[in-house]
């Protein structure tokens, strides 16, 4: 939620909220529970060396790319496949079948009306990557996708474990959700 509120577009408490399908007042609990803790952290790790946040974010980045491009033309590298095991689950509205379901067909029926994206924004963690994308949909498409998204993926053990698809601008406007 930290994340979400300071490093992507999804900022206000409602948009969290039904982000993360949580409480506004979750949210709030939640997101003043972590700035105390961060400034814990900060201040016990000050003299510790950190990993490089920038070379992680552009790792991100590059697979998104690597990701979009493989999608684009119906064939995934290796590499990127490797990084998505079976049990990868799509939670979200594009998860209409309620269950564990892999993100690889939502992408390729996505692909497949024509929809591309393109990464606006990525901030990144060695456990959760934000991926903000635009969307370009087709002239005459039904149904379209909204002009704006974000992937927010959680990663395990360098594996992405889950990844829900979030459309910033759908969640309490009442835009149209994709099909």
């Amino acid at each position: 939620m930290l994340t979400l509120r300071n490093f992507s577009g999804i900022t206000s408490y409602q948009e969290i909220a039904e982000a993360c399908e949580v409480p506004v007042g979750t949210v709030r609990s939640r997101l003043n529970q972590a700035r105390a803790k961060m400034a814990k952290v900060l201040l016990s790790t000050r003299t510790q060396g950190h990993e490089d946040a920038a070379a992680i974010t552009e790792g991100s980045r590059q697979e998104a790319e690597v990701t979009l491009d493989g999608a684009m033309r119906g064939q995934l590298p290796g590499k990127i496949v490797e990084l998505w095991p079976a049990e990868t689950e799509l939670v979200g509205v594009l998860n209409k079948e309620g269950g564990r379901v892999h993100p690889f067909p939502a992408m390729r029926g996505t692909r497949t009306k024509g929809v591309t994206e393109h990464p606006r924004h990525v901030v990144a963690s060695r456990d959760i990557a934000i991926r903000e994308m635009e969307a370009v949909n087709p002239a005459g498409i039904s149904n379209p996708c909204p002009p704006s998204l974000a992937w927010l993926m959680f990663r395990q053990d360098g594996w992405v474990r889950k990844l829900r698809v979030v459309f910033p601008g759908a969640l309490s406007g009442g835009a149209q959700q994709p099909s």
